[in-house]
């Protein structure tokens, strides 16, 4: 059985310093003290793979960070007055700091990172004969990568946030937030210790967990963040040419093609259990995710695609060269038939979202706990961030370049950039490609907001690529998020 992600057995529950807003001070007399779990190689494989466990949490790729990612992008628009109210919220940007759309999600990537911090902390204290030292080496540098992955979507979300690089062992522990230059800063250098201790591939039994060029592509991202595109540059041509696309762009969105050529950093489902707490604890029960259920023509449809995303695919009837064949693996519209055989048509709804979605092998009927893996990373991305760098540093035609190495994809076979309606005659052009191309290439992938987060930072919407959230628009201040209520009400430190 191909092995879907590597937690199947995990710690019940965090270890006694747990974070948790209640019960700092309280030690169960049943469970494990730090002192005494960090003995051998099994316990600090488990106490890594909760850390990944948190992951798959409802507060974050479960469910809520979904909703969080989603909301503050343009791909999506609520499905209608079944969206959940704190999630409308978001959409429409009506939202306070007590929504359960950003409260979630803050509690989840904590909950990661003080995980993460007693793998880092205690992990290298193991004195175990059977523990390989390259194992240890290797299980701590993941630890640090997951701990940077979540203070980068905290960041980018939030802007200065608390930095806890130790576990919180009283309550007198609670930080102050701290700039948003030195999370990056710190993001950075983390990852650039890691990444000679991560393997650079992995065995079947090991698929899920951080590589090297997953810690490169993560650095990527943090720099271009903050407008060093010349060293994010560097970084991803160390990761171009490793990987390739895949012949069929489906197969980035299907259970069966996980881990394939493309892919650089999955997050694994498995199972048909989901936590609907959102706390993400690990235990022996395999989780899937919810995200095809909220977001199904044939479910709750609580999101669907816009107006936006559907009119920014290239169609003939507009003046392009040919039909964007990637519409059809995105967005399925009434009418259209599903399934291994095209058995089944769609008439619950006029249109939703197709990708990511199992109804090509299934009518999977309103409710439906899906364990198709998160592509995170994918190639794709190093191709497009290298379009976006090389139009920075003043190399236009490799820019280019890079934009149609991701057109020529066999099964998608745009023509080639310039094109009647994406002439790429100036810099602003060059960028409403790249924003074009990231939009039909990576609608639905849960990253478009950081992505246009990264251009509203760095000053890149202009007349030609107008910022496309209209309450931002009109709000700057929106740009970034409230720290939450409960982190307010808990945290002294923190007005």
């Amino acid at each position: 059985m191909k092995l879907k992600y590597i937690f199947s057995i995990l710690i019940a529950g965090l270890l006694v310093s747990s974070c948790d807003e209640e019960g700092l001070d309280k030690i169960n007399p049943n469970g494990f003290t730090t002192s005494s779990y960090y003995q051998n190689a099994e316990q600090l494989d488990k106490a890594t793979n909760a850390v990944y466990a948190s992951l798959n949490g409802g507060n974050l790729y479960g469910r809520m960070f979904k909703y969080l990612s989603a909301c503050r992008s343009d791909e999506h628009a609520s499905g209608g007055p079944q969206l959940e109210v704190h999630n409308a919220k978001v959409i429409n940007g009506t939202y306070d700091n007590t929504e359960y759309t950003l409260t979630g999600p803050w509690e989840g990537w904590y909950r990661l990172i003080h995980r993460a911090n007693s793998v880092i902390e205690f992990g290298p204290m193991i004195e175990d004969p059977l523990l390989d030292p390259d194992i240890q080496a290797h299980r701590i540098a993941e630890a640090r990568f997951l701990r940077a992955f979540a203070y980068f979507y905290l960041v980018v979300y939030w802007g200065d946030v608390p930095l806890y690089t130790e576990t919180v062992k009283s309550p007198e522990g609670e930080k102050a937030t701290t700039p948003a230059s030195d999370i990056f800063a710190f993001i950075e250098t983390e990852l650039n210790a890691i990444i000679p201790d991560l393997k650079q591939t992995h065995d079947s039994k090991d698929l899920g967990r951080a590589t090297k060029d997953a810690a490169r592509l993560l650095l990527a991202r943090s720099l271009m963040h903050h407008g060093e595109y010349g060293d994010a540059r560097t970084v991803l041509l160390d990761i171009y040419g490793s990987y390739s696309l895949t012949d069929n762009f489906s197969d980035n969105f299907r259970e069966e093609t996980e881990f394939n050529q493309e892919s650089i950093f999955e997050i694994g489902f498995s199972g048909n259990d989901y936590n609907w707490n959102g706390d993400g604890n690990g235990n022996a029960t395999a989780k899937g995710h919810v995200m095809f259920q909220d977001v199904s023509p044939t479910g709750w449809r609580n999101l669907v695609p816009s107006d936006k995303l559907i009119n920014d695919f290239e169609r003939v009837s507009n003046g392009d060269a040919k039909d964007d064949p990637r519409l059809a693996e995105t967005v399925i519209f009434k009418n259209d038939t599903y399934g291994p055989n095209n058995e089944f048509t769609l008439t619950e709804s006029d249109f939703g979202w197709y990708k990511y979605s199992p109804m090509y092998k299934l009518n999977p009927g309103g409710y439906y706990i899906s364990t198709i893996n998160y592509r995170n990373m994918r190639y794709a991305e190093v191709l497009i961030k290298l379009a976006e760098c090389e139009n920075e540093v003043g190399t236009p035609e490799a820019a280019i370049g890079y934009l149609n190495e991701i057109r020529n994809r066999p099964s998608v076979d745009m023509p080639d950039y310039p094109t009647t309606n994406y002439p790429c005659d100036s810099k602003d052009q060059i960028y409403r490609a790249i924003m074009h191309e990231s939009l039909v290439e990576f609608s639905n992938e849960l990253y478009r907001a950081v992505e246009l987060a990264r251009w509203r930072k760095n000053g890149k919407f202009s007349a030609l690529n107008p910022e496309p959230i209209g309450y931002i628009a009109d709000n700057p201040t929106k740009a970034l998020l409230p720290i939450p209520s409960n982190e307010t009400s808990n945290n002294s430190l923190i007005d």
